[in-house]
């Protein structure tokens, strides 16, 4: 049950800091509003690169960044510390993303992280149900 708990809030965490980045696509979460690992390592992408406009090698880059990270996130679902390994593998994905930037693209995108990190801040935890 406590592992159904964190991975519930944990999706809500990326569905609450990927609101912007939904509104701007006018999509939604798939079938039922649940992502796949794929579709979160997507929606993440996004929201770091807003704002920036990539080469194609570098949209290449990206994609098999977050082709690696999606695999990663798969592996951590459903695990006792899911939440601590899916931050991890969020800051991984973070830093290789940056890392095929260049260093104009790097300022917006750290403004990006910024805004990410405040917000998820200002968020209110939910009462937790027993």
């Amino acid at each position: 049950m406590r592992q159904i708990k964190i991975a519930a809030c944990s999706l809500m965490l990326l569905a609450a800091a990927s609101a912007p980045a939904l509104a701007q696509q006018g999509g939604g979460g798939g079938m039922g509003g649940r992502m796949n690992p794929a579709q979160m390592a997507q929606r993440t992408s996004d929201r770091f690169m807003t704002g920036i406009t990539l080469t194609a090698a570098e949209t290449d880059s990206v994609k098999a960044i977050n082709e690696r990270y999606s695999t990663g996130l798969q592996a951590a679902m459903g695990g006792t510390d899911m939440r601590e390994k899916m931050t991890e593998l969020r800051k991984t994905q973070q830093t290789a993303l940056r890392g095929i930037l260049t260093a104009d693209q790097q300022k917006v995108f750290d403004k990006n992280v910024e805004e990410m990190e405040k917000a998820r801040m200002n968020r209110q935890p939910r009462p937790q149900s027993n």
